[in-house]
Parts: C-alpha cells; sequence; structure tokens
C-alpha cells in the first residue's frame, strides 16, 4: 500500500527568483531658491533703486532717502558682478531681470563713472573756450596744507592754465593780492576779478568782457548758506550766463570727520544723519531756484563750482534738466573724483553747460592744492 505523503514532505512552491525587486524610493530633490550670487544682487538691486527714486523725490519731502546717493556708485558694480556671476554659472533666467536693471539705469551710472563711451568726437573750433572750477578752500589762509608753499604753487598752476573762464569758491575777500604776493600776475594777459562781497566767497576770473555781474545767496527760508556769483560774459560763442555756485556744505567740524574715519557712536551717528539730511534738504531748495534763474537767462547758461552733492541727489539730477547737460559725458576715465576726503572718488565739484554748447573735454586736474581737486571744460558752439 502505497505512503500518503506526509505534511513535512509536501513540496513548497519555489520562490519566483525572477520576480522584480522593489526599487528604492528617489529622494525629494528641492529646487534652490536662491544662489550664491543673489548676497550680490539683490543688496545692489535695492540700493540702485533707492537711488534712482532718491534722485527723483526732494530730500524736504523725504529725508531718509538723501543719503542714497553717495552709496550709487558702489551699488551699480555690486549688482553688475552679481549679475555676470550667474551668466557665468548658467543661470540665465534669472540673470534677465538684473541685467534689464542694469541697462536701464547705465545712463545714470555714467554720470558717476566715466568708462570715455560718451566721449564725443568733434573737431574743436576757433570759437572753443575753457571754464575752469576750483574750490580753492581760502588759499590755504590756515595753513592746512603747506601755507606758502601752496599758494605758490597755486600761482604757479594758475598761470600754466588757458585762458578763459576761472570760477573760484571759498575765495578769500584778499585772495587777489595774496595770489600776486605769491608770483601770479593778473595783467598779462588782463584778466577781471569779481569776488564776493563779504569774507570768502565764490569768485570769477575772466580774460574775457563781462558785461554785467551780481551776487547772491537764496531766499527761501530753509535755503541754507548758498552763494552765487552770476556773471555775463562775452565768450567766442556769443554772451553766455555763468553761474558761479557753492551750494549747502555739510557743516561737518573736525570732531564729525573723525567720527566718519573712526566710526560713529549712536550719538555721533544721529547728529551726522541730521546734519546730512538738512543739507540735503537746503541743496534741493537752491538747486530749484537756480533752475527758475537759469530757465529766465536769455544766454546760454554755464553753472559751475562745488555742489556739495554726489552726481546721483535731487539737486544735481534737476539741475541737469532740460536746459544745461553735465561735461562729465565728455571724461576719458573713471569717477573724476574731486573731493580728497574720507569716501574715495567723490565728484561734487563739477560743471554743466547749456544744450546749445558742446563740451569736448572734461578734465580733472590731479593737482593737491586744497581740499578739492580743480576742473575743467573746454566748450564750443554745438553746430
Amino acid at each position: 500500500m502505497a505512503k500518503k505523503p506526509t505534511s513535512a514532505s509536501k513540496s513548497k512552491p519555489a520562490a519566483k527568483t525572477s520576480a522584480k525587486k522593489a526599487s528604492p524610493k528617489k529622494p525629494d530633490v528641492k529646487t534652490r531658491k536662491w544662489d550664491s550670487a543673489s548676497l550680490l544682487v539683490w543688496p545692489g538691486l535695492a540700493l540702485l533703486i533707492v537711488g534712482e527714486v532718491a534722485a527723483r523725490v526732494s530730500p524736504a519731502w523725504v529725508p531718509w532717502l538723501a543719503p542714497a546717493g553717495y552709496v550709487y556708485g558702489l551699488a551699480y558694480p555690486l549688482l553688475a558682478v552679481g549679475t555676470v556671476w550667474r551668466l557665468t554659472s548658467f543661470r540665465w533666467l534669472k540673470s534677465l531681470g538684473p541685467l534689464a536693471v542694469l541697462l536701464l539705469t547705465w545712463p545714470s551710472f555714467s554720470h558717476v563713472f566715466s568708462v570715455g563711451l560718451s566721449k564725443p568726437e568733434v573737431t574743436v573750433l576757433d570759437d572753443s573756450f575753457e571754464v575752469t572750477t576750483f574750490n580753492v578752500r581760502r588759499l590755504d589762509e590756515f595753513n592746512w596744507l603747506d601755507g606758502d608753499q601752496t599758494r605758490e604753487d597755486l600761482a604757479t598752476w594758475l598761470a600754466e592754465q588757458s585762458d578763459g573762464i576761472w570760477c573760484f569758491q571759498e575765495f578769500p575777500k584778499r585772495g587777489k593780492a595774496t595770489l600776486r604776493s605769491a608770483g601770479f600776475s593778473w595783467l598779462r594777459p588782463r584778466r577781471r576779478l569779481f569776488t564776493w562781497p563779504r569774507e570768502a566767497g565764490p569768485a570769477l576770473a575772466s580774460s574775457y568782457p563781462v558785461k554785467d555781474w551780481t551776487t547772491y545767496m537764496f531766499e527761501d527760508e530753509g535755503a541754507g548758506k548758498g552763494r552765487v556769483l552770476q556773471a555775463d560774459v562775452e565768450t567766442p560763442v556769443g554772451l553766455v550766463r555763468v553761474f558761479n555756485v557753492h551750494l549747502q556744505s555739510l557743516q561737518f567740524d573736525h570732531a564729525d570727520y573723525d567720527a566718519v574715519e573712526e566710526g560713529p557712536s549712536r550719538e555721533e551717528g544721529a547728529r551726522l544723519w541730521g546734519l546730512i539730511t538738512d543739507a540735503s534738504k537746503a541743496r534741493a531748495l537752491q538747486a530749484q531756484e537756480l533752475v527758475r534763474r537759469m530757465e529766465e537767462s536769455p544766454y546760454p547758461v554755464i553753472v559751475a563750482g562745488d555742489f556739495n552733492d554726489t552726481p546721483m541727489s535731487y539737486a544735481m539730477h534737476a539741475l541737469r534738466g532740460s536746459r544745461a547737460e553735465d561735461t562729465f559725458a565728455a571724461a576719458s576715465w573713471g569717477p573724476g573724483g574731486t573731493h580728497l576726503g574720507a569716501i574715495p572718488g567723490l565728484r561734487i565739484d563739477g560743471i554743466l553747460a547749456d544744450t546749445t554748447l558742446q563740451c569736448t573735454s572734461h578734465k580733472t586736474h590731479g593737482v593737491v592744492l586744497s581740499d578739492h581737486r580743480p576742473v575743467t571744460a573746454v566748450l564750443q558752439a554745438k553746430k
């Protein structure tokens, strides 16, 4: 009789070796919302936008916008480097927005830094003439630099300059005699000098005939202590009205400058902030009155002087209106810094010329004869 197979002897179905093994679960890949270049792009973008707004909104309305002009020259390179970083990292879509902002704001940045692209290729004509502006810092009468040696060097430098129109600021009451004692001749060629009637102020020297001139301060109650010497000068292109201006300064004393260089305390910072915003409000009002006087001029206008403000400020944006253009457009390369202070490359002196005039050359001189550098522009009639 055949044995029944026991339960132990029952064969179990073989496991299917061909069965597919369960594939491991793929981890969720999270898309990075930001990249390292954002550390440059976002701050640069924010400062750039604030700077553009500050140049168009009066600090008399929004005082905290005023200092934005001081950092505009840093904001643009910051954004540019961040954008190039993204492009070289093949993040092209993320580069489109910042790149568009850079292109749109390039005309503004060209007032801060020149790469020579706007320099006109024109022939200098026989009717060209020079305008120079220079804050001479009272001819170093308090020996901030080298005293007598500074005055002698300044007299020598002036004697080497071409004839034309010279606009001085902080020119002392006895400045003519002081420069004569230092060796400068006012006679060959004959230069007429027009000075501020009291103490130090704007002065104008011209080898061209001066038909009329006057001096004034700004009438608005909050317009501070800015000063203007206005003169109608017979130049090779005809009569032009020159506004030699010294706009409101920051009124910093030695302690304030030390605080800027060493880092201010909370109390010092509050004081500096107040001085900056108050001066910006005053310059905004001064610029508005100057624009009104420029528009009333029957002659082409030239505005030269110590503006005490950056190219991307409300005051300078207002002065660069429909009537005048910044001659810095004809500069060759660099920021054209004119103030020898704590902020390198700061351009607060300059020349604006009527739109009917062509600037063929803009030069910031490298001499150190004051805490400002002189600036010269060669102008002629547009053809």
